[in-house]
C-alpha cells in the first residue's frame, strides 16, 4: 500500500495540486497580469517581502542577541483550461527565492521549518486540479504539492505532496488528502531530515454551516512514520492519529460576544525508539479566542480572550505534541500571522497552559493597532519545555512568564501601474517576555521587527 501511494504521489512533473488557502490568496491577495491563447488563460503574480529586526539569536530565548534581515522574491503562475468561472483544468505553481541572515522572522512570513542562512530557491508549491469532478461545482481533485493551512497551525501549516479530493458547497465544506513529503524542493538542501523521510499521512475535515456565520467540524489526521531511521536526527517513529472538532463564529449578535474560535485535538498512537523499545503516547490540546467588537466606539476596538490548555504528561515522551507539519502559527487572512503566544517566542503545544487578553483597534482606515499580554505556564514542572531557550534548568516552578506583543498594520489602498494593481503591506512588531521562575537563570527579553509586503 506504501509503495502504491508513493508511485502515485511522487510525479513531480505533473504539477501540484494547491490547497484551498493558496488559491484564494492568489484570487484576493495577489494582483495577476492575464495573458490569454489557445492553451488557456494564464496569470502571473508576484510577491516581495523584506524583513528585519533585532532579537535573540535564532529566536531562542537566552540567546545573545543580534541584528537579523531577510528577502524573499515569490512569483506565482496560474494557468485556466478555459474563460470563465468552471475551468475544468487548474495548474498553479509557487516559487521561493530567500535570502535570510538567520531564523529570525517576522510574523507576516508563512511558516518555513527549513529556513536556512544565505540565499536559497525552493519550489514551494506545484499543482494540477481537476474541477467540476461529474460536471458537480462541488467536487474537485488536486495532486501535487500543496498548501495545507489554517487559522490555527494546530493541525497542518505546511506544503507537502498530496492527492486531495475537495468538497465545497454553501452548507458544508472538506477534503480528504494522502500525503507524504518526497524532496525538499530546495537548492541548498538535497533531500529531507531524517525526522522528515518516509512519513504517510492521512488527514481530511468537513465542516457543517448551520447558522449564517457559524461552521461546526471535524478534523482527522492518521500518522505512519516508517522511517526505522537510526540515526541521532531521527530518534522515534510516531504511528497513531489525531482527531479533534472545530467551531467558529463571526460577526454575531451575542451581546457580550461578537465571534469565537474553538479547536480541540486528540492524539493517541505508539512511539518506536531507536534502541527498540515502545512507549503509548496520547495527549490533547484546547484552543480558544473569543472577541466583542465595538463597532460604534472610536478606533473601533476589539477586546480578546484567548487561552490554551494541553494535557499533563503522566512521563518523558508523553502527551500531545505538535509534528512536523504542524506549527504554533495564528494565520489571519485579513491581516497578518504570529504566534500563538508571541510574536517571537516558538512554543512547542506540550505540557502547557496559557491565557491572555488582547485589544485591537482601527485608528484610521487600513491601519490596526494591537496590543496583546499572555501568561504562560508549565502543567508539569517536571515535564518537558515547550519554550526554546538556551539552557533548560528547572526550579520546579510551573510559571514560565508573560510576554506583551505590539503591533501595528497597514494596508495600502491598491494603486493601478501599468494596468496592474500594486499593493503593500506593512507591519512593526514589538515583542517583550518577562521571565518566570520556571527556567533558573533566564533573564528577560524582547524583539523589535518590521515588515513590507510588495504585492504586484
Amino acid at each position: 500500500m506504501r509503495r502504491q501511494l508513493s508511485a502515485l504521489l511522487c510525479l513531480p512533473w505533473l504539477a501540484l495540486a494547491q490547497a484551498e488557502e493558496s488559491a484564494q490568496e492568489i484570487v484576493d491577495n495577489a494582483p495577476s497580469q492575464e495573458t490569454v491563447t489557445d492553451l488557456g488563460r494564464f496569470e502571473f503574480a508576484q510577491k516581495v517581502t523584506l524583513q528585519g529586526g533585532y532579537g535573540p539569536d535564532q529566536g531562542v530565548l537566552g540567546n545573545d542577541r543580534k541584528g537579523f534581515y531577510g528577502l524573499r522574491y515569490e512569483p506565482t503562475l496560474a494557468w485556466y483550461s478555459e474563460e470563465g468561472a468552471w475551468s475544468r483544468w487548474q495548474g498553479f505553481t509557487r516559487a521561493w527565492l530567500n535570502y535570510n541572515s538567520g531564523q529570525a522572522s517576522t510574523p507576516l512570513q508563512d511558516n518555513d521549518t527549513q529556513q536556512i542562512e544565505y540565499f536559497s530557491a525552493e519550489l514551494r508549491e506545484f499543482y494540477l486540479r481537476r474541477n467540476l469532478l461529474g460536471d458537480d461545482p462541488r467536487f474537485s481533485l488536486s495532486l501535487g504539492r500543496q498548501r495545507f493551512g489554517d487559522y490555527f497551525g494546530l493541525w497542518w501549516d505546511d506544503s507537502l505532496e498530496a492527492l486531495r479530493l475537495d468538497y465545497d458547497d454553501s452548507f458544508g465544506r472538506g477534503f480528504v488528502a494522502a500525503a507524504q513529503k518526497f524532496h525538499s524542493y530546495n537548492s541548498d538542501i538535497n533531500g529531507l531530515d531524517a525526522s522528515q523521510k518516509d512519513i504517510a499521512y492521512l488527514m481530511g475535515e468537513y465542516a457543517w454551516r448551520w447558522q449564517a456565520q457559524q461552521w461546526f467540524g471535524l478534523r482527522l489526521q492518521l500518522e505512519d512514520d516508517h522511517s526505522d531511521s537510526d540515526e541521532a536526527d531521527d530518534p522515534q517513529d510516531f504511528d497513531g492519529y489525531r482527531a479533534g472538532l472545530f467551531a467558529t463564529g463571526e460577526q454575531l449578535d451575542w451581546g457580550l460576544l461578537s465571534d469565537y474560535r474553538l479547536e480541540l485535538a486528540m492524539l493517541d498512537g505508539d512511539s518506536d525508539f531507536n534502541d527498540g523499545s515502545q512507549q503509548s503516547r496520547n495527549g490533547w490540546a484546547l484552543l480558544g479566542e473569543v472577541g466583542k467588537r465595538f463597532d460604534e466606539l472610536p478606533w473601533q476596538p476589539r477586546l480578546v480572550l484567548h487561552a490554551g490548555l494541553t494535557d499533563k504528561p503522566d512521563e518523558e515522551g508523553d502527551g500531545f505534541y505538535l509534528n512536523d507539519i504542524q506549527s504554533d502559527r495564528v494565520a489571519d487572512p485579513q491581516t497578518y500571522s504570529t504566534g500563538l503566544v508571541s510574536a517571537f517566542i516558538g512554543v512547542d503545544l506540550r505540557n502547557l497552559a496559557f491565557y491572555g487578553i488582547g485589544l485591537e483597534t482601527q485608528p484610521r482606515p487600513r491601519h490596526q493597532l494591537d496590543l496583546r499580554l499572555t501568561d504562560l505556564h508549565l502543567r508539569d514542572a517536571d515535564g518537558e519545555l515547550p519554550l526554546r531557550v538556551d539552557e533548560d534548568s528547572r526550579s520546579g516552578s510551573h510559571s514560565l512568564g508573560q510576554s506583551l506583543d505590539l503591533n501595528y498594520f497597514w494596508r495600502m489602498f491598491p494603486q493601478a501601474f501599468e494596468q496592474r494593481q500594486v499593493q503593500v503591506n506593512a507591519l512593526l512588531s514589538t515583542s517583550y517576555f518577562r521571565a518566570g521562575s520556571a527556567v533558573r537563570g533566564l533573564d528577560n527579553d524582547f524583539q523589535v521587527a518590521f515588515g513590507l509586503v510588495l504585492r504586484y
